[in-house]
Order: C-alpha cells, then sequence, then structure tokens
C-alpha cells in the first residue's frame, strides 16, 4: 500500500509497492466522490506516497455531487486540475500542417528507411474501409520500438487504435505504412497487422464502485516488418539517443523520454504509477484501464499530441517502460509495457 513518512535513509522517498487492491478501492471511492475525475494514480507526497487524482475542472458540477476527500485509509489524497477528458491521440488531415504533402519541421513525418521508433505509422486498409480516407483524414501514429514477434519474425510496437483500427483490424492482411497518407506511394508499405490486444469496453454508465466497469491492461497491436532488413532498433541518428534495450516498471520520479511524428522528442517525468483511467472513447466503447502511468511534460511543456499515440516511453537509461496511448494536453498517460509483451507474447530486441 502507499506509505509515507520518513523512509529511515535521508530524503530517500518511502518506498512504495502499488498494491493494486489499495489502489482499486481508493479509485473507486475518489471516482465517485467527485464526477471530473477522469484517473486516479499513487504519486508522490513529500516524502512519501499518497493517491493522486486528475479531473477535468471544465465539467460544470453541483456542489451536492461533489464530496470532499482528502485522504484514503491515512493515505493523502491529492487533486490536479485540467480542462479536458483525456482521449486517444490519432486522426489528422491528409494535408496541411504535419500532414504528408507538407514539409514538416518533426523528421518522424517523413518517410525514413531503415524503419526506427517513433516514426509515423498508418493502417492504410482500415482508414479505406471506413471512410476516413474519404473525409481528408487519416488515422496515424507512432513506431513504438522493435520486437521479436511470437512468430519469430520481427516487427514493431504500436497502439491497437493506430495499427488494428479500435479491434477491427484484419490480422495478416491490414497494410501498415510508413509515413501514412491518402494513398500508398512507392515504397511506402513496411509490414501487415500481426496482432493486437483487443478492447473491451464498459456498458454506459459503468463504474468502478459497482464493478461494472470493465478494465484494460493495454492499447496495443504489433506490426510483422514485410521486410526484416528495413527495421533497426534505434532512433533517427540526428536525435542521438540511447537505443532502447531492455524493459522496467516506472516509478514516479522516473526520467523518461519519448519520440513521436508530431511532437518529436519530447522528456518528462513519471508523476504517477498504478494509476485507473476512463472512460475513454472507442469504437466499441467507452474503456477503462488499469496498471497505466502519467507523465508530465518538462518545464510545463507538453509531452505528446495527435499523432504521438503508439510511442515508446523510456528511461533515460534506454530502459522501455510503457507505450504512450492518451493524453488532454497536460498529461500523458502510457500503459505498463510488460503488459503489452505478456499481451502479444513478444519481446524487445
Amino acid at each position: 500500500m502507499p506509505t509515507h513518512g520518513n523512509s529511515g535513509q535521508g530524503d530517500a522517498p518511502a518506498r512504495d509497492p502499488f498494491a493494486s487492491d489499495l489502489v482499486m478501492s481508493a479509485a473507486a471511492e475518489i471516482f465517485g466522490a467527485d464526477p471530473r475525475v477522469k484517473s486516479v494514480g499513487v504519486g508522490r507526497h513529500g516524502r512519501g506516497f499518497g493517491f493522486v487524482a486528475i479531473r477535468n475542472a471544465s465539467v460544470p458540477v453541483r456542489l451536492a455531487q461533489v464530496k470532499l476527500i482528502s485522504e484514503y485509509r491515512g493515505f493523502p489524497v491529492a487533486f490536479v486540475d485540467s480542462d479536458r477528458d483525456p482521449e486517444t491521440l490519432v486522426k489528422l488531415l491528409q494535408t496541411g500542417p504535419g500532414g504528408p504533402t507538407t514539409a514538416g519541421t518533426v523528421l518522424e513525418q517523413s518517410q525514413h528507411r531503415p524503419v526506427v521508433c517513433g516514426l509515423e505509422v498508418q493502417n492504410y486498409d482500415d482508414d479505406e474501409r471506413t471512410g476516413v480516407l474519404a473525409t481528408g483524414y487519416m488515422t496515424v501514429g507512432s513506431v513504438g520500438c522493435m520486437v521479436r514477434l511470437s512468430s519469430g519474425n520481427l516487427g514493431f510496437l504500436s497502439n491497437n487504435h493506430v495499427v488494428a483500427g479500435e479491434n477491427r483490424g484484419v490480422k495478416g492482411k491490414d497494410r501498415i505504412l510508413q509515413a501514412g497518407g491518402g494513398t500508398i506511394s512507392t515504397g511506402a508499405q513496411v509490414g501487415f497487422l500481426f496482432d493486437f490486444v483487443s478492447l473491451k469496453p464498459s456498458p454506459p454508465g459503468a463504474t468502478l464502485a459497482s464493478g461494472t466497469a470493465i478494465l484494460n491492461d493495454a492499447d496495443a497491436g504489433a506490426v510483422e516488418a514485410t521486410s526484416a532488413d528495413q527495421y533497426k532498433q534505434r532512433y533517427i541518428a540526428s536525435r542521438k539517443l540511447p537505443t532502447p534495450s531492455g524493459t522496467a516498471d516506472a516509478r514516479p520520479g522516473d526520467k523518461v523520454f519519448k519520440v513521436g511524428r508530431t511532437t518529436g522528442l519530447t522528456r518528462g517525468e513519471v508523476t504517477q504509477a498504478a494509476t485507473i483511467i476512463g472512460p475513454i472513447p472507442y469504437a466499441p466503447g467507452l474503456c477503462w484501464f488499469r496498471r497505466s502511468f502519467v507523465i508530465q511534460g518538462e518545464n510545463g511543456t507538453p509531452f505528446a499530441d495527435h499523432g504521438d499515440s503508439g510511442s515508446a516511453i523510456v528511461r533515460d537509461d534506454g530502459k522501455v517502460v510503457g507505450l504512450l496511448f492518451a493524453g488532454n494536453g497536460q498529461q500523458t498517460w502510457a500503459c505498463r509495457i510488460d503488459d503489452v509483451l505478456q499481451s502479444l507474447n513478444c519481446r524487445v530486441l
């Protein structure tokens, strides 16, 4: 359970094992106490730990709807205000700023070979069959990191909502492009959809307290390479970043970075772990997630924007800790990399 007070080791924070049963019961009470709350996790409180709730302060509420809560089972509860709900970060115009016909300042928006981490990707077939392309948009995200798939072949990770059409994807058939676009340009296809973690929606009005909220562990998908020699586990060389290697659990206070197709390289800090977030709108319905973690951009700068979904969250030592899947402009949410790898039966190269 969250611990607080002096750890007995100078200024080091007390260790927190993130007991999932206590986080769940705390989240049920905190979500129920304020309808504006969208996320509850474990974060630092002084030299110890407690619960942190992120709420959308722009949602109108009546005083009678809000129950003031400052602690749970003796552990402090803090609230962080944002101005919008968490959402997935994908759909963009085919033309204009950041589009494939516009020369952007972010290197990851261009076609690049070999395929490396952070580049723009698109499930072209899902965009075509759902009519997204006909509206002038495209559903794009980012290459997370390279993995060895259960087939033994090389591939890469991203989100289900990036490469698998929010459960609509056709495994082994959907063509994955890098970079994305309204048509398939020469050499753009870099793989096929290999597998994805199915998103499980909750019924309308579901809550944690009632036990009706269905909790997801990951928003993730895997792409199999059309040609293994096209893939490299690194970033664009000019980024001069450590190569993603190995995995670790994210802890509050960890310094991390991500490279994505829209905002490129950004740096931040993990502020919460063992986080429950929801509901987030997806095509199958409203989805809740558990075991996630929260990142805040360095010096108050945004950590991610639309198109950065699927980026790998990497510690400064190169350890991969998560996969970015949602944001609200102020905070960013990621699922644990070990949950992703276990669900997809693959490993980081």
